[in-house]
């Protein structure tokens, strides 16, 4: 079969990181151009490619362009959050399939409408929710499907920069739609609910904080974005730290943290810990924790994280090339969508809230 032919929309340090690099990897895959409405930063992602690879690949100023070409049969896009689902949108209304990256929707109700629009056209839609992709967390996932750790009935993620604000649109609430939990705690989210068994999220209690905002200190590395215009932090009207705890029908509990800036120690992982009737496991490191023979056992996997980021770009590939659903489907996005939606709703009105669906009722449980 010949190979699919995917185009990256967007070429910021994301898709030169991960996206470009990914599809480069597959000998699935063709990467046939790349698109970005800076005439520069296009330029220099395709010297960028050439240097490394002696490709010389089509650029395009839009998407709307590359759908006129006719050259990709999926695209990936690595855009700003505020343009996710409008561009989706456009390429699933012309038959391309796509990947997107997390967070998904900026609301419920686009979230849903393009789950809605992918299931009509027929199209493979999969959100880039990385950490599944990982090798530690495979391992991990086989012990929870098989029914090692009982009944799981509390989760706990977080992710915490001591300083870590990135620069660019990722502070400003009308492109980004929120600071550290759409950026960083979408990750950590979505991974312990994935790893919970993905149960139906009823209640939230959320709160999002500006405690520090955009706090200069010297000697401190911190990410900078790779393109030039992107580089400073002229508005941050986001919050810079999040917590939430969510209840789910099956009456286990989740607690999230996620921030850029903390006056405490960093620890700039995902930490996923759940906790069950008959076991327990970590991330960091992965293990797990029991009792055996009338006594504590603790069993540490020896696995690594793997590179996630290339699973990932393949693993799309491979969906689009047998017509299978993702690992990291659009379906699963609408959910954690709404629970994103319902923390910041929580953290406005000060109160716990019932989590909304858009226009869709709760998925049922399977």
């Amino acid at each position: 079969m010949s190979r699919i032919k995917v185009a990256v929309v967007g070429t910021g340090a994301i898709a030169e990181a991960a996206h470009i690099p990914g599809f480069l990897s597959c000998s699935s895959a063709e990467l046939v151009a790349v698109v970005d409405s800076d005439a520069a930063n296009l330029t220099t992602t395709q010297k960028l490619i050439e240097q490394h690879t002696g490709l010389q690949i089509a650029g395009y100023p839009s998407l709307t362009a590359l759908i006129a070409s006719g050259v990709a049969d999926a695209v990936s896009l690595a855009v700003p959050n505020a343009f996710h689902v409008p561009l989706a949108l456009e390429a699933v209304a012309a038959g391309l399939d796509v990947l997107v990256e997390k967070p998904l929707a900026l609301t419920t109700k686009a979230a849903v409408q393009l789950k809605d629009a992918a299931s009509k056209a027929g199209v493979v839609v999969m959100v880039g929710q990385t950490h599944r992709y990982r090798d530690d967390v495979a391992a991990l996932k086989r012990f929870v499907d098989d029914g090692a750790l009982g009944k799981v009935y509390h989760a706990e993620a977080r992710i915490l920069r001591r300083r870590g604000t990135p620069t660019g649109w990722f502070t400003e609430l009308a492109t980004a739609g929120g600071g550290p939990l759409l950026d960083i705690g979408v990750h950590a989210l979505d991974l312990a609910w994935w790893l919970m068994g993905k149960p139906v999220p009823t209640m939230v209690l959320g709160n999002l904080r500006r405690a520090i905002g955009n706090d200069q200190v010297d000697f401190v590395d911190r990410w900078t974005a790779h393109m030039p215009g992107n580089q400073d932090n002229a508005v941050y009207d986001t919050e810079d730290f999040a917590t939430a705890l969510l209840r789910f029908d099956s009456d286990a509990t989740l607690s999230l943290t996620a921030s850029w800036n903390v006056n405490g120690m960093e620890d700039d992982r995902i930490i996923v810990n759940l906790y069950g009737t008959k076991a327990g496991i970590s991330l960091e490191p992965p293990a797990i924790y029991g009792v055996s023979h009338g006594v504590l056992t603790t069993t540490t996997l020896p696995v690594s994280s793997g590179n996630p980021h290339q699973k990932e770009m393949h693993h799309f590939i491979e969906c689009v090339r047998t017509r299978q659903e993702p690992l990291s489907p659009v379906s699963d996005a609408v959910t954690v969508t709404a629970m994103l939606a319902a923390i910041q709703r929580s953290s406005e009105q000060k109160t716990a809230v019932s989590v909304g669906w858009g226009e869709e009722s709760a998925p049922r449980r399977q």
